[in-house]
């Protein structure tokens, strides 16, 4: 009973560590993060964290996985679903809308992604070639593919496939680099961040399927 007891206690302990530290990484940055306030706040002592994680390092990865590891694989997977027109048009609008998902957040999982990519990006660690070989570069592949799938409208004025595809890039991920209170002025009054973020994809959509058409 004792064992059990002890068992349960330490995974729970262990979670409550990780909690804390999702919040401080996303908050600080890997580099200003620091491991005794996360275990302050989750009532774990130093000692206690090393033995579960080794090290901050360690514990960064673990958060950091917990966080992206199930984000990118729907996204990348998304250009399979293109069968024609219609379905490539459901495609972009898919890829543009999960990616405001996450970088407009209105859940606890969504704000502490945002926060971390936007540190992994304005400020990177070591991990940031991981983190890019594991979900940025398969996310924008995805999003490649979709473009190579359409031919533009006006050849002689549109853009090259490259350059539409690092403008949406660019349009969606801004949200995901500035924080609520950089973004918030620029929101129309009376509106949510939840219709915010439907408008801004509408109009990124929209602006792709003005100047691309699908090409079978």
């Amino acid at each position: 009973m004792n064992e059990r007891k002890k068992r349960t206690d330490g995974i729970e302990t262990r979670e409550a560590i990780l909690a804390a530290a999702e919040i401080e990484f996303a908050e600080k940055g890997y580099e200003l993060a620091s491991v005794r306030t996360i275990c302050k706040a989750a009532g774990a002592n130093v000692a206690l964290a090393n033995r579960y994680f080794g090290s901050k390092a360690e514990l960064y990865k673990i958060v950091a996985q917990r966080l992206f590891g199930d984000l990118g694989a729907p996204l990348a997977e998304i250009p399979a679903k293109v069968k024609d027109a219609a379905s490539w048009r459901a495609a972009v609008r898919e890829w543009i809308d999960d990616m405001l998902f996450m970088t407009i957040p209105t859940e606890r999982a969504q704000k502490l992604c945002a926060g971390l990519f936007r540190q992994e990006v304005t400020r990177p660690t070591e991990f940031f070639k991981s983190f890019m070989d594991t979900f940025g570069k398969p996310v924008y592949a995805a999003l490649e593919k979709l473009i190579a799938r359409a031919s533009p409208k006006v050849p002689a004025v549109t853009s090259p496939r490259g350059m539409v595809t690092a403008s949406i890039w660019s349009q969606v991920t801004i949200y995901a680099l500035a924080d609520e209170k950089a973004l918030k002025p620029f929101r129309p009054k009376g509106l949510s961040r939840a219709a915010w973020r439907d408008a801004v994809a509408e109009h990124v959509a929209a602006s792709v399927f003005s100047g691309l058409s699908y090409e079978s």
